[in-house]
């Protein structure tokens, strides 16, 4: 799921490419999923642009000109600074002329060096033919104004087209179980972990207490995308909206019956991408293979408990 603020930095970011300055600044607190973005952004960027990603924190001269040549795809055993910002032009002058401006992502922009900075400013003000030879995205997680208002900094402030800054995003919420019998709530359950058990025995999670329902009943899977309810072979049965099944990929608002038991699953959150198909007692999901191997691993834990 994209949140607005990272909807309108991917067209920030979009924006860079296409402005003749060619260079913007993202700036947000940890949490706010910076990382994850330009890491999104660089995977979308066409075949033809060269592309780096560098950590500039406590990073020098030297070791921000190699790490540039090296992610461009080039290789050179040079000792000086001067040596590599020179090769470092021809380079970005050549993938100019021959596809576009290759694309310099600095993240952690506000903890390099003097001597980074100084460099980055120089590689920023290189042109071909009157364009600049790279396009440059600074990463920070915080609005340096100081810095970038100094004079040395005016070759990568003049080209700026903007500032972005990214709000942390909101905590995801987890679904929610709610147990009813006969209309009475008896239990609401968030599912915070990667699993749960159904059952009326005292080791489960959502306990269902009925002649009906089976010690370890069915088991609940979550993983980042979607919610699996699988049937631990239960003697009658685990239905979900008046449908027995076998296991199924969970949606919003569905209604599993344990026994007599209700309980509502609830997850407006919830990918079901992962179904491909709803069989009469079955729902059939790519993750099948995953799933029944984690209900092996069940298996094999509650009788380690049962036997100690």
């Amino acid at each position: 799921m994209q949140y607005p603020s990272q909807q309108a930095a991917f067209g920030f970011l979009d924006n860079i490419l296409l402005d003749d300055r060619g260079a913007g600044l993202l700036h947000g607190p940890d949490g706010s999923g910076k990382s994850a973005l330009i890491e999104q952004y660089t995977q979308d960027l066409p075949d033809n642009v060269t592309v780096a990603v560098i950590n500039g924190a406590r990073l020098k001269a030297r070791q921000l000109l190699s790490a540039v040549i090296e992610q461009f795809g080039y290789g050179a055993e040079l000792d000086s600074a001067d040596d590599m910002l020179s090769m470092l032009r021809v380079i970005t002058a050549y993938q100019t002329r021959v596809h576009c401006a290759p694309v310099l992502v600095v993240r952690n922009i506000n903890k390099m060096y003097p001597t980074a900075l100084c460099v980055l400013c120089k590689l920023a003000s290189h042109t071909v033919d009157g364009k600049f030879a790279l396009r440059i995205v600074l990463v920070a997680d915080r609005y340096f104004h100081r810095i970038l208002k100094s004079p040395s900094m005016s070759a990568i402030a003049d080209r700026l087209i903007g500032d972005l800054a990214l709000n942390a995003m909101p905590e995801p919420e987890s679904p929610k179980l709610i147990v009813t019998l006969i209309g009475e709530t008896l239990q609401e359950f968030e599912l915070s972990s990667s699993r749960a058990l159904i059952g009326r025995s005292e080791l489960v999670d959502i306990v269902c207490n009925g002649e009906f329902v089976s010690r370890h009943h069915a088991l609940l899977i979550r993983d980042e995308e979607s919610v699996v309810l699988i049937d631990l072979n239960s003697r009658n049965g685990t239905f979900v909206n008046s449908r027995r099944i076998s296991s199924r990929v969970l949606r919003d608002n569905d209604i599993i019956m344990v026994g007599d038991h209700r309980i509502k699953f609830v997850y407006a959150d919830v990918d079901t991408g992962l179904e491909i198909a709803d069989t009469a007692d079955t729902a059939k999901m790519k993750s099948i293979g995953d799933a029944r191997r984690a209900k092996a691993k069940v298996d094999l834990h509650l009788s380690t408990k049962e036997l100690g």
